[in-house]
């Protein structure tokens, strides 16, 4: 699944594809596999929170539904929360309404092996993981901020999969999507001696830039964090792009009042 390297970590192949005047990023070594999958990016705003105009957002997904290759029967999405929470999405009444589908109350992962039901999860800056057991057709959409990633929510969905669906490290892939860089999130002792405290023990995982910023490398974290719940190491894969310094996408901490938020969409057709 290598696309190549990148300082000696395993890169997947992405590409941005034009869909009606916006740009999205699809993966095509999961769709190979049977996930259809793509990213929003800076073009448009798939946020509630961000983009006050629900048709406008309506739009905007019907855009990416598009790139998936089909209209899905329903999406989910969680209310994002930064916690570890994950729901096993087993039916089509689950949570609430919402304008585009059902939500999740507090929740940043949602797992399902039903097709034809898109997943979303939403960022900017923070980590998408997606994962997807080849075998048994079960993927997983995984909001990891900074705090999630300190929960270990990433390993947590890994192992929810094994619980729920008898799932094996060995036959999952796995995507940690386009985050704040590892020059880029910088962090004050406060939350950087947390992350010194359970991931230290990973090289560079935490840099001093100065006397009183440090930076963190999340896509880093996150990668052994799924390496320690059984993925193969050659099915881990990172896409080497920050969006802090990557204009064509939303920025938290760069555009602060004015970001948008980009969708992580999944669907097993």
């Amino acid at each position: 699944m290598a696309y190549g390297k990148w300082r000696g970590i395993i890169v997947m192949e992405h590409i941005f594809v034009s869909q009606n005047g916006h740009q999205f990023l699809t993966f095509p070594e999961f769709i190979k596999a049977g996930l259809s999958i793509c990213m929003t990016t800076g073009d448009m705003d798939v946020g509630t929170s961000t983009n006050g105009d629900i048709e406008s957002i309506r739009n905007n997904l019907k855009g990416a539904f598009n790139v998936l290759g089909s209209e899905p029967k329903l999406m989910y999405n969680g209310y994002q929360e930064h916690t570890d929470n994950l729901e096993i999405i087993n039916s089509l009444d689950q949570g609430l309404v919402s304008p585009y589908g059902r939500y999740i109350p507090s929740t940043d992962g949602l797992i399902t092996d039903m097709t034809k039901v898109c997943l979303l999860t939403r960022f900017a800056d923070c980590v998408p993981i997606v994962l997807f057991d080849i075998k048994n057709k079960v993927h997983a959409n995984i909001h990891s901020g900074w705090k999630g990633t300190l929960l270990k929510i990433g390993e947590k969905g890994v192992h929810a999969m094994k619980r729920n669906f008898n799932s094996k490290g060995e036959d999952i892939i796995a995507l940690i999507g386009p985050c704040i860089g590892r020059d880029d999130f910088e962090v004050e002792w406060d939350v950087a001696s947390r992350f010194i405290d359970i991931h230290g023990h990973i090289p560079e995982a935490v840099r001093k830039k100065n006397e009183r910023k440090f930076l963190v490398d999340l896509q880093l974290i996150n990668r052994e964090l799924l390496l320690n719940a059984g993925i193969k190491e050659h099915n881990i894969n990172i896409i080497p792009i920050s969006t802090f310094s990557d204009n064509r996408f939303h920025s938290y901490r760069r555009d602060k009042a004015s970001y948008g938020l980009m969708g992580m969409l999944t669907m097993i057709k």
